[in-house]
Formats: C-alpha cells, sequence, structure tokens
C-alpha cells in the first residue's frame, strides 16, 4: 500500500499530524481493503494515539479520540495540550 499511495497521492507513508497541519486533512492511517469499502473511522481504546506537546512532553496514556476532542495538561512547559473537533474520513487512492 505504501507504493500505491506514493505513486498516487504522493505520500511515502501516513504521517504525524501537527499543529501546522491544523485545519487541513492529513493520512494517518493506509489499509488495504480489497473487496471491502470502508464508510467510517471510529478509534477505540485509549492507547492507540500518542500526542506530543510542543514543548516534547509524550502523552500515551488515555487519549481516546472517539468524541472528537481531547485535552490534557504539560507540566514540564505549563501549557495546555488539546486537539479538537477531530475529523476522519476515508479516501480511496
Amino acid at each position: 500500500i505504501k507504493t500505491a499511495l506514493k505513486k498516487k497521492k504522493g505520500v511515502s507513508s501516513p504521517k504525524n499530524y501537527g499543529a501546522d497541519d491544523s485545519g487541513n486533512w492529513s493520512p494517518i492511517l493506509a489499509a488495504e481493503c480489497r473487496g471491502i469499502e470502508p464508510f467510517a473511522f471510529f478509534p477505540m481504546g485509549n492507547n492507540d494515539f500518542v500526542v506530543t506537546s510542543t514543548g516534547g512532553k509524550e502523552f500515551t496514556e488515555d487519549v481516546e479520540l472517539g468524541e472528537g476532542d481531547w485535552a490534557d495538561y504539560d507540566d514540564e512547559t505549563d501549557e495546555p495540550v488539546s486537539m479538537s473537533e477531530i475529523e476522519f474520513k476515508w479516501e480511496a487512492v
């Protein structure tokens, strides 16, 4: 699938989504779906995503994105860390 993404979309692999990507669609997952047509993505589980603050602290526990937003606090930089209005879409390549 990496080859297909590279040839068709110019993407070598799914990438990290950072602050500079805010408001733009960014591939975070590549899946080969022969014979099925996915129509929705529901992130489930509390440890499937890793969030890294601008200060470099990684949040690996209780990162639940299913509600469309997430927030925590970076004690080291004394700053809030959050993601809001999270949306997912499938796109065929």
